[in-house]
């Protein structure tokens, strides 16, 4: 779980052991807090560092669980979702990663999830959200696999950090699979809003595609440039600019290393 400072530590603390689970709270700050919270079930790392990558890094290093769950601290466990993981996963022995669904504040649906259960492609990994992302340990055991620092809020692209990570995880020939099932409940947002007139999340979308895709890329961004062109305030031919101009940014960066 990633929580942005530490007046909100003792909330999400409450929150993890209430559902009798145990819980990693990776808590990036500037300074060691001078507080501490004790409990058998509850870990907690201060780090003095950023982005959500590196965060979920930590998380994945440190932790001690079968079973994973990615979370933040403006999100909400649903009662019985540890035995909804539980049991998913106990279904599909073969299932390295499962992802779940989403409520928003008044109980709804966030996205129009699919009724039955599916194996995940890249096409279908493309509108998951990290805190859906639920994995078995021993499946990083055998086939390391870490988040790209170079993605998500706080790093260079900031988009797409799960997306890359279920990408490579899929193409390392991890079994993602999906469960019609909530977990989670989470404020309702809007990607339209996020992008809108939004030059930065432009430019990393076509960076995360170019991670993904290699040179098709060029053409999904034209696409996704098409079908967002309502809900990003700039003309059409200027976000495929703004997304090849992330593209040529993220190559460069490649070569540097």
């Amino acid at each position: 779980m990633d929580i942005p400072n530490e007046e909100q530590l003792p909330i999400v603390a409450s929150q993890v052991l209430s559902q009798g689970c145990s819980g990693l709270i990776i808590n990036q700050v500037k300074a060691q807090p001078e507080f501490e919270i004790r409990s058998k079930n509850l870990r907690i790392i201060h780090l003095e560092e950023r982005g959500i990558s590196r965060s979920r890094n930590r998380a994945l290093d440190h932790a001690l669980g079968d079973i994973l769950l990615l979370t933040d601290d403006d999100t909400e466990l649903l009662d019985g979702f540890s035995r909804t993981l539980v049991e998913a996963f106990d279904r599909h022995p073969e299932a390295d990663i499962i992802t779940f669904q989403t409520l928003n504040q008044n109980g709804e649906k966030r996205k129009a999830y699919s009724n039955q259960p599916f194996r995940h492609n890249l096409r279908t990994l493309m509108r998951v959200s990290s805190i859906e992302v639920a994995l078995r340990r021993k499946s990083l055991e055998k086939i390391p696999h870490s988040f790209d620092e170079s993605f998500g809020l706080g790093s260079r692209f900031p988009t797409g950090s799960e997306t890359v990570f279920l990408s490579d995880a899929l193409s390392k020939g991890y079994q993602i699979l999906y469960c019609p099932e909530a977990i989670v409940r989470h404020p309702h947002d809007s990607s339209g809003r996020a992008l809108f007139q939004n030059e930065d999340l432009m430019e990393a979308k076509g960076a995360m595609f170019y991670r993904i895709f290699g040179w098709k890329a060029y053409a999904i961004c034209i696409y996704f440039a098409w079908r967002k062109r309502k809900e990003t305030g700039h003309a059409l031919y200027h976000s495929i600019k703004l997304m090849y101009s992330g593209i040529n940014q993220f190559k460069a960066s490649a070569d540097e290393q």
